[in-house]
C-alpha cells in the first residue's frame, strides 16, 4: 500500500511541477517576445486566412495555436516522467519499415483524411 501512496505523491509532484513550469514559461516567453518579429506569436500570426478577420482575432488565433502546441509538448513530457516511475522509457526507435507497412500506413492516413476510417472519432 505504501508503494502506491508513494507513486501517487510522485505523480502529484510531477503534475504540479509540470503545470507550474509550463504556465510560468509560457507567460514569460510570450511577454518577452511581444516586440520580436521572430517570436513565437509573431511567427504564427501571419496567416492569410486569419488576417481577414482582423488583428485581434489574428493575435488570439496565433496565441491559441502556440498554446496548443506547447501544451501538447508539456503533456508528452509529463506523461514520460510518469511512465518512468514504472517503466524504462526510450524515445529512440529504429528499424526497417517494409513497403507493405508504409503502404498500409499511407492507406490509414488517407482513410483518416477522407473520413472513411471507422476508428476516426466523429
Amino acid at each position: 500500500m505504501t508503494n502506491s501512496v508513494d507513486k501517487e505523491r510522485a505523480i502529484r509532484v510531477i503534475v504540479g511541477n509540470a503545470v507550474r513550469s509550463y504556465a510560468n514559461g509560457f507567460s514569460t516567453r510570450h511577454l518577452a517576445e511581444v516586440d520580436n518579429e521572430n517570436g513565437v506569436i509573431n511567427m504564427k500570426i501571419h496567416n492569410v486566412f486569419i488576417a481577414a478577420l482582423g488583428p485581434e482575432i489574428q493575435y488570439f488565433s496565433a496565441l491559441a495555436r502556440s498554446l496548443d502546441s506547447s501544451l501538447g509538448n508539456m503533456l508528452e513530457s509529463m506523461a514520460i516522467s510518469i511512465a518512468e516511475l514504472n517503466y524504462t522509457v526510450s524515445q529512440h526507435v529504429e528499424g526497417t519499415l517494409y513497403k507493405e507497412q508504409t503502404d498500409y500506413i499511407a492507406e490509414l492516413l488517407e482513410q483518416y483524411k477522407r473520413g472513411t476510417n471507422r476508428r476516426k472519432p466523429h
